[in-house]
């Protein structure tokens, strides 16, 4: 080996003297340099099938990470650290070798390092290993693909100490004590999921955000993000669209018929009506010159309550007719034209969901389709046979994966056999438990209220006996479920259970929905936990967070590890208490119960107002959550008072910020209930006083701005009361317990 070595010397010849430094090799491709390639992302056609200028621009921008990274992370300067191209070997001084696959040709001298198995076959893998060369090291940084690359350097840096625990530079941990570069090394390492990131539908995040993302291995994000689409694209992000409206997008029943209809003026120019004229056409009904899907085709679209519907404003609607293959024909037509030159023409994942809550077709041939789940997974396979001719054809150039849903109606497993040929390489099903609690994970049988069903239809999903669909499995999280509004929420304990459990049974897709880009404060932990999870579920879960809190809180980790478990604990009942969860086949909503006076205000054994500790479904009750949230206000006191440093300092900040939103939220809480309680009782002297506390939080809450707009438009507010989402009860409480109210 070390001849080979020494032979690549002398036969690329020397570049001088860097005996005291080191080289980064990586292949700038056709870009020239290797500086001019990381930053050539939106010189590359990403969506075309030569993956050639994907890769250079990629595995430089790797380098230059590395090299901006390495003197935080080791005791090199910056001027003894350089990017070369792999045109000769450098003479001198220790040499990182960057390669995706075969693109570095000095790995030609190193057979073990060239051999195609030396990096695992999975998508997204590493290997890092050091070859001694006299008194010198070639550490060869390899890829089986250009994320798998990036995805080492950032890995090697992490050996050197580096964590990237949040965003930017706050979030960033160097090693207390650099070192000299490493002389030995193996390590190894393929993903356990092979998607792992959000579900995002908008352009709201920022380079902070996606950098993070790339240096924590997360690799799916959204093609709505245009600011940093380019960037998202180098880090190896797989980027998405779709969602509930597809019908809107891709057979909207208002939208204009596209094809040349008889007596219609102005549509001389379209092309030829593919499909016979419809019996129950009304024509242009509605007199505006133009004739809409719904008009020319009624019965395209869902019977309900014996009526054709045309009811769809983009998420919510009636579902259209499924069983009609005219129909489903045009929709597939239209979702292709889309996948290959319009809206979704970046997207590498399509989420093909039906209506959200939508009723469905009520006709005899739909209902002979089967279930919701079985009539869903008819019109994703003609989706996915309209991808896979549009590819042979020469028209759609990429790869584009559908990704289906389990959720609401469709929850239960297909209960038919697919159709014959179904793509299964190309599609899976994205498991939403949306009505589930986060007190107990999700396969806990100490959960029979509210986890036991959704953990049984998913295993008939995935491990059930005798099961119609066997292929790829999504899980689609809510730890920001639309009504948590970014509220400082903790999942460690449930994380590091779920994350496991799903792998275990199948899944091998994960996100959640709603994710924070900014401001994350205590969401960190969640942040930076679920990334290396999904990476790697077999990872030591108490260990990262020792780690966590010995490195991020470095002068206060006692005071601060004990506020984040009263937090956790304190959050633990978010779903009952801010959402709402699903027991008994019925959806229980908090708010809505302190709106009425009828039947009890706490119904579930999940959560009730005085301490209740059953042997089953136990879980935080309202007077805990409220004591839990005063200890941890009192630990980040604590931390605060005593934080030693400047960063650590900064980033208790965030979460005090973070948190003392939360406390109001919990008080608000606290007090409205409290306000009901003494309403119940007749007690109206009293509702006054409790709804005099309530007004207060209510106060606090209304002058939070900026913490509840860093996720989505449906996990957003226009400010903290808003979030709060007891509009409706605080306005009745107003009128009849408010200040104006009691003065006389």
């Amino acid at each position: 080996m070390k001849a080979l070595l020494f032979a690549t010397v002398a036969t690329f010849g020397a570049t001088g003297d860097l005996s005291a430094g080191v080289a980064i090799v990586a292949n700038p491709g056709s870009f020239g340099s290797i500086e001019k390639a990381s930053l050539a992302e939106e010189r590359v056609n990403w969506s075309d099938d030569d993956p050639a200028d994907d890769i250079a621009c990629t595995e430089s921008f790797a380098a230059v990470e590395l090299r901006d990274l390495l003197p935080k992370a080791s005791n090199l300067l910056p001027s003894e650290i350089r990017l070369a191209a792999p045109a000769q070997m450098p003479a001198g001084g220790d040499v990182l070798l960057l390669a995706t696959g075969d693109t570095n040709p000095f790995l030609k001298a190193i057979p073990e390092a060239a051999r195609s198995d030396f990096v695992s076959e999975a998508a997204g893998s590493w290997r890092i290993k050091i070859f001694p060369q006299g008194d010198r090291t070639i550490t060869v940084i390899k890829g089986r693909d250009r994320a798998g690359t990036l995805y080492g350097a950032y890995a090697y840096l992490e050996k050197l100490g580096m964590r990237f625990y949040g965003l930017g530079e706050q979030g960033t941990v160097c090693p207390a004590k650099p070192g000299p570069l490493p002389r030995q090394l193996d390590a190894a390492e393929k993903p356990s999921y092979l998607t792992r990131g959000f579900w995002a539908w908008e352009d709201r995040s920022d380079r902070l955000f996606s950098t993070w993302m790339a240096r924590n291995r997360l690799n799916f994000w959204c093609t709505a993000d245009k600011k940093n689409f380019y960037f998202n694209k180098k880090v190896g992000m797989k980027l998405t669209a779709g969602g509930h409206v597809i019908q809107f997008q891709c057979l909207n029943p208002q939208a204009e018929y596209p094809y040349r209809r008889a007596r219609i003026a102005g549509d001389d120019a379209k092309p030829a009506d593919p499909y016979a004229p419809s019996p129950q056409t009304t024509g242009d009904a509605n007199q505006d010159g133009k004739l809409s899907y719904f008009e020319a085709h009624p019965e395209w679209f869902g019977l309900v309550g014996g009526k054709r519907s045309n009811k769809n404003n983009g998420d919510f609607g009636d579902n259209y007719c499924t069983s009609n293959a005219d129909a489903t024909t045009e929709l597939v037509r239209n979702l292709v034209r889309e996948c290959v030159a319009g809206t979704w023409r970046d997207a590498d994942v399509l989420q093909f969901w039906m209506l959200d809550n939508g009723k469905w077709c009520q006709c005899e041939a739909c209902q002979a389709q089967g279930s919701c789940t079985d009539r869903t997974l008819m019109v994703v396979d003609a989706a996915l046979r309209g991808l896979a001719q549009a590819r042979a054809q020469g028209l759609l150039k990429r790869e584009v994966e559908i990704s289906t849903l389990a959720y609401h109606e469709t929850l239960p497993p297909p209960s038919k056999p697919l159709p014959a040929g179904f793509d299964y390489a190309h599609c899976s099903v994205t498991y939403f438990p949306i009505e589930r609690c986060y007190v107990h994970p999700l396969a806990d049988p100490a959960c029979t209220e509210i986890n036991r069903q959704l953990e049984e239809e998913y295993r008939g999903w995935t491990t059930g006996p005798g099961r119609c669909y066997t292929g790829s499995i999504f899980i689609g999280e809510y730890y920001n479920v639309s009504s948590l509004k970014s509220l400082p929420v903790l999942f460690p304990r449930i994380m590091a259970a779920d994350i496991p459990w799903y792998y275990r049974h199948g899944a091998r897709h994960f996100h959640y929905m709603h994710a924070p880009t900014r401001l994350w404060g205590v969401w960190t932990l969640n942040q930076y936990l679920m990334a290396r999870l999904l990476w790697n579920v077999e990872s030591d879960a108490d260990a990262l967070l020792d780690e966590y809190f010995a490195r991020f809180y470095p002068t206060t980790s006692a005071a601060t590890r004990a506020f984040y478990r009263e937090l956790e604990s304190a959050t633990a009942n978010c779903k009952a208490y801010k959402h709402y969860v699903g027991a008994g086949g019925n959806r229980w909503f908090l708010r809505n119960a302190l709106q009425s006076s009828r039947g009890p205000l706490f119904p579930l054994d999940h959560l009730q107002y005085e301490p209740h500790h059953p042997l089953l479904n136990d879980g935080p009750d309202l007077v805990e959550i409220v004591a839990a949230i005063e200890r941890a206000r009192r630990h980040l006191d604590e931390s605060l008072r005593t934080c030693r440093d400047a960063a650590e300092k900064a980033r208790l900040g965030e979460d005090e910020r973070r948190f003392a939103y939360g406390e109001a939220a919990i008080e608000f809480l606290h007090r409205m209930v409290r306000t009901a309680i003494r309403q119940r009782e007749n007690d109206p002297v009293g509702a006054t006083a409790e709804f005099a506390l309530a007004e207060r939080a209510a106060e606090k809450l209304e002058r939070i701005v900026d913490l509840v707009q860093v996720a989505s438009r449906d996990a957003n507010a226009k400010n903290g009361l808003e979030a709060a989402g007891l509009d409706r009860a605080y306005k009745s409480f107003k009128q009849r317990y408010g200040t104006a109210a009691a003065a006389p």
